[in-house]
C-alpha cells in the first residue's frame, strides 16, 4: 500500500490512465481547418523582483515568466474577456504575483489590468485588506451575467503551512479589482486547500460558486490518516459576499483533486474531478440538483496506479515535463449537453486526450474515446470548450516536432468538433503555435511547468486560446499568447 501524502495528490495532482484502451483517432486531417491567429497576451514582468522578500533556501525566482492562464468569456457579450494567470513563478507553490488582462474583441488585442487582485503582497496585498501572503498561484476566473469578473486564487506562506482560498471582485469586467475576500483559510500544517475555481450563474444572475479541495493530514510514521473532501462557496450578490461549507466527503485515506464546477439551465450542478485512493484512481462527475446539499455520482472512469507525476520525456533527458493536468467540463448553453476531457494514459504511459459526452444533464455519460491526433508521444494539458450552437474545441500540447537536440520543441494544437463527437474520426485538428522549447519553462520539484492548464473558451462561432510559450529570449523567457480559431 503507497500513502498518498499531500504532496502528491495536491501539488502534482497525480493522473490516471482509464482501465481500458480508448478508441483511437483516425490519421490526422486539418482539411478546410482556419487558420489560427496568434497575438501576445503578455510581456516583460511590471512586479520587481524582490517585492516578496527574500527566498528560503532551495527557492528559485524565475522572473518575467508567465504561467497557467485562466480564461472567461462574458456570458452576454462573449467578446469580452478576461485571463487571469501567473506573474514570476518560483520554483515552488506558486508566483510572486497573479496578473490580469482584459479583451474587448475576442482577444485580439489586451489590456492589462489597472490594478491586480491582492493575492500576494506583491500584487499589494497587506493584512489590512487579506492579501498578506508570499506567493499566489492556481488562478481561476468567471464572468457573471452582470459583466462583473470574479478571480480565484489559492495564496500561500512561502513554505506551504499557510494556505487560503481567495476571491477578488472587478465591478467593471476585470480593469480594475477590488480587496479580496477569504472563503477558508488554514494556518497549520494538518490542512492544506488547493485547486479553486470559481463559476458564475448564466441562468441565475447574482449566483457564484467557488469550489476547491482541502486535505486534512493527521497521517503519522506508522499510519496513514488524511481525506481531501470538496468544499462549495456560494454567493447571491454577485461575488460580493460568501458563504462556504463542505460539500462532498471521501472515505479515510482518499481525497479529490481538480474540481470545477459547470451549472445547466435546470439548476443542476455538476463538479468533474479526480478522486485517488491509496491503491487506485479515477475521473469523476458528481451531481446535485439540489443547490448544491448532496451529490452523487454520474461519471467513475476507474484506472490503474499512474507511473509518477510527469509526462514521459521523449528525449529520456532528465529534464523531466511536469503532469498535472485534470479533468474539464464544457456545458453547451442552453442544454442538458456537457462535455468532458482528462488526461488518460496508455499502455507504453504515454497521455492522450480523452473525451466523454452527456446529452442528459449529466445522468449518463458516452464510452470515453481518444481525440487528440498525435502521432507519438504524449499529448498534454488538454482544455475544453463548447459554443451556443454545439461546437467542441479541445486544445492540447505534443511534442511530434521533437528533435535529436538538447531542446524539446512543442506545438498547440486543437481539434474540433461539430457533431458526432463520440465517434473519433469527427475531430478535425488544426495547428495553433510552435515548435518552442518546453525546456525553457520554469522548472518546478517535478518537471518543467508547461501548465496544469491553459485558457479556452467560445466566442460566438470562434474560440479563443490563452496559453504559455516560450521565447528564446532567457531575459523573458515565458510569455501568454492568444489565439483565436473556428472549425
Amino acid at each position: 500500500m503507497i500513502r498518498r501524502p499531500r504532496a502528491l495528490l495536491s501539488a502534482t495532482a497525480v493522473l490516471l490512465a482509464t482501465a481500458t484502451p480508448l478508441a483511437q483517432p483516425a490519421a490526422a486531417d486539418d482539411a478546410g481547418a482556419k487558420p489560427a491567429v496568434v497575438r501576445p497576451v503578455s510581456g516583460v514582468s511590471p512586479l520587481p523582483a524582490d517585492c516578496g522578500g527574500p527566498p528560503a533556501d532551495g527557492y528559485v525566482l524565475n522572473p518575467n515568466t508567465e504561467v497557467l492562464p485562466a480564461l472567461a468569456a462574458d456570458p452576454r457579450r462573449p467578446q469580452r474577456l478576461v485571463t487571469v494567470f501567473q506573474q514570476d513563478r518560483w520554483n515552488r507553490y506558486g508566483s510572486n504575483g497573479a496578473l490580469a488582462a482584459v479583451s474587448d474583441d475576442a482577444g485580439r488585442t489586451w489590456t492589462t489590468s489597472r490594478n491586480m487582485p491582492a493575492f500576494s503582497r506583491c500584487n499589494g496585498g497587506t493584512a489590512a485588506n487579506g492579501g498578506d501572503y508570499d506567493v499566489t498561484t492556481d488562478h481561476w476566473v468567471t464572468v457573471t451575467p452582470s459583466g462583473a469578473a470574479i478571480a480565484a486564487s489559492l495564496s500561500m506562506s512561502r513554505a506551504g503551512d499557510v494556505t487560503a482560498i481567495l476571491v477578488s471582485r472587478s465591478g467593471d469586467g476585470g480593469r480594475t479589482w477590488g480587496p479580496p475576500v477569504t472563503l477558508q483559510r488554514d494556518d497549520t500544517v494538518r490542512f492544506f486547500n488547493d485547486r479553486p475555481s470559481v463559476t458564475a450563474d448564466p441562468y441565475r444572475p447574482g449566483v457564484v460558486y467557488a469550489v476547491w479541495d482541502r486535505i486534512d493530514d493527521q497521517s503519522t510514521e506508522a499510519e496513514p490518516n488524511w481525506i481531501q473532501p470538496v468544499y462549495l462557496a456560494r454567493s447571491t450578490d454577485d461575488g460580493r459576499t460568501w458563504t462556504t461549507s463542505k460539500v462532498f466527503d471521501v472515505p479515510r485515506n482518499s481525497g479529490v483533486i481538480g474540481t470545477q464546477l459547470v451549472v445547466l439551465p435546470d439548476g443542476t450542478l455538476l463538479i468533474g474531478m479526480h478522486h485517488e485512493t491509496i491503491d487506485e484512481g479515477f475521473t469523476q462527475v458528481i451531481r446535485s440538483t439540489d443547490g448544491g446539499r448532496t451529490w452523487a455520482k454520474t461519471l467513475d472512469v476507474p484506472a490503474p496506479m499512474a507511473v509518477g507525476p510527469r509526462i514521459p520525456d521523449p528525449d529520456d533527458s532528465g529534464d523531466p515535463i511536469r503532469n498535472a493536468a485534470l479533468p474539464l467540463l464544457a456545458a453547451q448553453p442552453g442544454t442538458q449537453v456537457v462535455h468532458a476531457t482528462w488526461p488518460s494514459q496508455d499502455a507504453d504511459g504515454a497521455f492522450h486526450v480523452a473525451y466523454a459526452r452527456s446529452a442528459d444533464g449529466g445522468r449518463t455519460w458516452s464510452k470515453p474515446v481518444r481525440i487528440d491526433r498525435t502521432p507519438t508521444g504524449s499529448a498534454a494539458v488538454p482544455a475544453v470548450a463548447v459554443s451556443r450552437t454545439g461546437t467542441v474545441a479541445v486544445t492540447y500540447y505534443d511534442f511530434r516536432n521533437n528533435t535529436s537536440g538538447p531542446d524539446l520543441p512543442t506545438d498547440l494544437w486543437a481539434v474540433t468538433c461539430a457533431s458526432g463527437c463520440t465517434q473519433p474520426g469527427a475531430w478535425r485538428e488544426q495547428h495553433i503555435e510552435g515548435p518552442f522549447d518546453t525546456r525553457a519553462f520554469p522548472s518546478t520539484s517535478v518537471g518543467r511547468l508547461l501548465g496544469d492548464y491553459t485558457g479556452l473558451v467560445a466566442t460566438g462561432s470562434s474560440f479563443a486560446a490563452v496559453y504559455g510559450v516560450t521565447t528564446g529570449d532567457a531575459a523573458n523567457p515565458v510569455d501568454l499568447h492568444s489565439a483565436t480559431f473556428s472549425r
